[in-house]
């Protein structure tokens, strides 16, 4: 048996060396998961799916708003695609006092984009954020937006919001829809008391649904929107027929439109890549047509975080043609 003096056993050596490395370490592990967060939490921030955050909701008013709307879920029966559909439905502050019983307001549709549900732009979007605090500091008039639901469910097949392959979808909104409110809630039924956006797809349906219904929509928005048909709907949505896609592409038939265009605003991220060229071309020829026209390329992308901050823009907007 030897024995060593002047020196520690050698296990001793080796948990003394492991706890070095373990500190050494220690401060990695620790940031791993913090940066990880940190990042995810961000990018829930600011992209297309989603804009709530892990850090809190979003859907906060300023100090100054201290009067609320009310936002309901609704269902109802469309006759025109045979099926229950949902849509939730803002009602600005004061819409059941008795003193605003003979009241008629105003009515802004929101279309969802794809994937998407009738729950976009309140919980994303921030649409009924944006009307309570514009109503608080006298920017805007009364009015009820609507936001209905645009396919079978979030991540089902677009629809474009047309009458076509995947049902009578621009009918449910500009007849059975709009009926549904009107016979519901105190409205201005005509073109002067109605707007219609959307965003992306969304954008897309309103613009469509707006120019060739005036009669029915004094107000048309677009939020980086597109305004021709592409092969892939081409064929998803109008089975390969030309004829029916150029009929559903405001940027082919605008220019053959006669008459008073409804008002228009167009918002286009300047990192869209995709859509900003369409979207400026598409003001031009508004602009050609005298339309009356709010054109913003501003900085951001395809995403929630540039729609919801320019949602007051475009609800002041509408407010000033609307009545």
């Amino acid at each position: 048996m030897k024995l060593q003096f002047g020196s520690k056993p050698r296990s001793e050596k080796v948990s003394k060396a492991r706890k070095c490395r373990w500190k050494r370490w220690l401060p990695v592990i620790v940031a791993i998961p913090l940066l990880i967060s940190l990042g995810v939490g961000g990018f829930v921030g600011y992209n297309y799916w989603e804009y709530r955050t892990f850090w809190g909701d979003p859907n906060v008013r300023p100090s100054d708003v201290t009067s609320f709307g009310t936002v309901e879920t609704k269902t109802f029966d469309s006759e025109a695609l045979g099926e229950t559909m949902e849509y939730e439905i803002y009602l600005p502050p004061g819409y059941d006092d008795f003193w605003h019983r003979f009241t008629h307001y105003p009515v802004v549709y929101l279309l969802h984009g794809q994937p998407g549900t009738a729950d976009d732009f309140n919980s994303k979007g921030g649409a009924p954020d944006a009307m309570d605090t514009l109503l608080a500091r006298g920017q805007v008039q009364p009015m009820i937006v609507v936001m209905p639901q645009g396919s079978t469910s979030r991540f089902a097949p677009a629809t474009g919001y047309v009458d076509a392959a995947k049902g009578n979808w621009g009918t449910y909104i500009t007849q059975d829809l709009v009926n549904e409110i009107d016979s519901n809630y105190r409205t201005v039924q005509s073109a002067n008391g109605r707007a219609i956006a959307g965003n992306s797809e969304g954008g897309y349906g309103a613009m469509n649904l707006g120019l060739k219904n005036p009669s029915e929509f004094g107000v048309v928005g677009s939020f980086s929107g597109y305004f021709t048909v592409d092969e892939q709907d081409k064929e998803n949505l109008f089975g390969g027929d030309q004829n029916l896609a150029d009929a559903n592409s405001p940027a082919i038939y605008l220019p053959q439109l006669e008459g008073v265009l409804p008002a228009v605003y167009l918002l286009i991220g300047q990192d869209d890549q995709r859509f900003l060229d369409e979207n400026s071309k598409f003001a031009e020829e508004l602009k050609s047509k005298g339309a009356s026209l709010e054109f913003d390329s501003a900085p951001g992308r395809h995403s929630w975080d540039l729609w919801r901050g320019h949602m007051p823009e475009f609800l002041t907007f509408a407010g000033k043609y609307l009545r």
